[in-house]
């Protein structure tokens, strides 16, 4: 059975920026051939402007929420 979604947090952060960025293309990937949800938890702005959407929490708030195109 398939996963819903899939959530890592701040694995990528400890990789190169090259290798990281190949975990970012095989992710997304992943993302479309099986519409699989996943939720990356990261602190590194490079990476998560590769991603579809940007949600910013400050003190377990969400202060921004948006689309990247």
């Amino acid at each position: 059975m398939m996963q819903k979604f899939y959530l890592l947090m701040n694995q990528l952060g400890n990789l190169d920026s090259k290798n990281s960025m190949e975990i970012i293309k095989l992710l997304k990937e992943y993302n479309k051939k099986y519409k699989q949800t996943i939720i990356l938890v990261t602190h590194n702005m490079e990476i998560a402007n590769q991603t579809g959407r940007i949600i910013s929490i400050k003190d377990g708030i969400i202060i921004k929420d948006e689309v990247i195109i």
